[in-house]
């Protein structure tokens, strides 16, 4: 007959081996939610936006692209996320990325009343724009 040790051992073992399974099963959750995440990105459209903005009229551009952006990821829910910024030596370079679900939420911005406002209201501001589609490798941030 087994001692009372001997029972605690195998009770000690079959935990040990309960929560290796169970980390095993959440490491495969964890792997299964990143592949999910993959294959969303895939869908993405990522675009990077390069303007140059007559200096004389910096201020008027930068408060239709605010009022665009904001509106865009308020009311649109394809749209992920805007980040615009401006060159600290010349702030009339302006550098915008541009994070959209889908090719098809990307049409219905760009079709969109309030994008439609800002283009046509910067059409006289903007110099130059380069705009370059990119395939997202890495995307991180802290919530």
């Amino acid at each position: 007959m087994r001692n009372k040790n001997s029972y605690l051992k195998i009770i000690l073992k079959g935990l040990v081996l309960f929560g290796l399974i169970s980390c095993s099963f959440k490491k495969e959750k964890e792997i299964d939610r990143y592949m999910e995440q993959l294959e969303k990105d895939k869908e993405l459209v990522v675009q990077l936006a390069e303007l140059e903005i007559d200096p004389n009229q910096l201020e008027s551009y930068l408060a239709l692209l605010e009022e665009e952006i904001r509106i865009s990821v308020r009311k649109e829910p394809g749209v992920l996320s805007f980040y615009a910024m401006t060159d600290k030596e010349q702030p009339n370079r302006i550098t915008i990325i541009e994070i959209y679900a889908s090719p098809e939420a990307y049409s219905t911005h760009i079709t969109s009343p309030h994008f439609l406002k800002y283009k046509n209201g910067t059409l006289k501001m903007v110099n130059s724009l380069k705009l370059t589609r990119t395939d997202p490798v890495v995307f991180a941030a802290k919530n």
